[in-house]
């Protein structure tokens, strides 16, 4: 698998302190997958570990064959009422 990132998922990443071990994890294994509607772009979640700490990472992206291009990714609290939440608003549409 080939990452690729937006100017703003480097940003972010990096200031969250993401590696691209997790993203993989995320893109590889998503506990949910969504199509956001706002974005026109894919959402993978998954709950991870990263250094002993237990989060729920949301990896937003657009795919083109082998090449995932990250858009953005953001660790959530509530993984659950994430997912429920952007569903019920119309945001999300499970895939």
């Amino acid at each position: 698998m080939k990452l690729s990132f937006s100017k703003h998922a480097r940003v972010k990443i990096e200031e969250r302190q993401i590696t691209e071990e997790l993203l993989r994890t995320v893109l590889e294994n998503p506990e949910g997958r969504y199509y956001d509607t706002t974005s026109r772009a894919q959402a993978a979640v998954r709950r991870v570990s990263q250094r002993g700490v237990r989060l729920c990472l949301v990896v937003v992206f657009r795919r083109r064959d082998d090449v995932f291009h990250v858009v953005t990714a953001y660790p959530v609290k509530d993984l659950r009422g994430e997912m429920e939440r952007k569903v019920k608003s119309g945001r999300w549409i499970p895939i």
